[in-house]
């Protein structure tokens, strides 16, 4: 009994053994084909880049030993594509990457975007957005057969967005899966003035996550013809919209009617009075100075804060918040007043 037993251990132990060595083997294997294939995209990144510098440059015109062989030349390609894309703000190159790439490269992101393979089809979008690929507009809507995932569908979106402005519009308005404001916010950044137009006029159609987002990107745009869109939102009944808006005017940095405001500055809503705190900055200290003090003397130590740090940044500043410290018979102005004045911050 005791003999079959260690017959059977022993068995045991030389076809884990074999096993092992057969692990061991597959993995030595699999590496080298990856270090083939790493080598083989390098080597065509150190052949080729050089020559592309001089063909993206017009120094030269285009030759066969640039067009990328297989799979792993291509990835070398992208990755000098990239660089170019990223880091260059030049038309010239950006068309010349754009027409190679819708010529050369369209059938190998053509299959990808048929793979099943989440990756490659993700893979496939970022390059077609990256290289300006126009010519495969409508492969990318044949995705829409599919169950696709929410990060699909937002690359799906930049396309649109790039390439079919009403098609953009069409399913940005009837989007199924909810996206966060951070990817609004990213989605709408880099959308065409005529696609904003749109949404603009359509806002109200948009929930409120959305809306939030869209006023936040004029904000970012600072661009002063929103600045009659903002100012109506400053009346709807929803707060986040309101504080949004006084935010986006903030970046904007123009009133147009200062009489739109004031109402803000009695707010019941603190949030809203320290925008307005901020704001006010926009405005000549002889114009704003008043509406200031005020806000000095807020209940709330942040809208507190926040007047005085922009009295602060006025030319005659200092002299105004020296002037609230001896004058003012608000403890807390008089406090804040000094504490900005030993700080520096204006």
């Amino acid at each position: 009994m005791i003999e079959i037993s260690i017959d059977v251990l022993i068995r045991g132990i030389i076809l884990l053994s074999a096993f092992l060595i057969f692990v061991c083997i597959y993995l030595s294997i699999r590496r080298g084909i990856e270090v083939a294939h790493l080598q083989k995209k390098e080597m065509y990144i150190k052949e080729t880049q050089t020559l592309w510098y001089r063909y993206l440059r017009d120094e030269i015109s285009f030759t066969r030993k640039l067009n990328p062989k297989d799979k792993f030349e291509i990835q070398g390609l992208e990755e000098i594509f990239l660089v170019y894309i990223k880091h260059l703000s030049n038309e010239s190159i950006q068309n010349k990457i754009s027409q190679f790439s819708n010529h050369h490269l369209k059938r190998h992101y053509q299959k990808k975007l048929k793979s099943r393979k989440w990756s490659s089809r993700m893979n496939a979008m970022y390059r077609i957005i990256d290289f300006y690929m126009d010519s495969l507009v409508n492969d990318c809507k044949a995705l829409k057969a599919r169950k696709l995932s929410p990060e699909e569908q937002f690359l799906l979106l930049k396309i649109y967005s790039t390439f079919d402005p009403k098609e953009f519009i069409k399913e940005f308005l009837s989007l199924t899966v909810a996206f966060s404001e951070f990817e609004y916010k990213k989605l709408l950044a880099g959308v065409s003035h005529k696609i904003l137009e749109e949404l603009l006029i359509r806002f109200d159609e948009f929930p409120l996550n959305v809306q939030c987002s869209i006023i936040d990107i004029l904000g970012i745009k600072r661009n002063a013809e929103y600045l009659t869109f903002l100012e109506w939102r400053l009346q709807n009944e929803n707060k986040e919209i309101r504080i949004r808006s006084l935010k986006a005017i903030y970046e904007v940095g123009i009133i147009l009617d200062f009489n739109k405001y004031k109402p803000f500055i009695d707010s019941p809503i603190w949030e809203e009075r320290l925008i307005m705190a901020k704001l006010l900055g926009v405005l000549p200290l002889s114009d704003s100075s008043l509406h200031l003090e005020k806000l000095l003397t807020d209940q709330s130590w942040w809208v507190r804060s926040q007047a005085a740090m922009t009295i602060g940044k006025y030319k005659d500043g200092e002299k105004l918040l020296t002037q609230v410290i001896l004058e003012n018979t608000d403890s807390f102005a008089a406090d804040m007043a000094n504490a900005v004045l030993k700080k520096g911050v204006y």
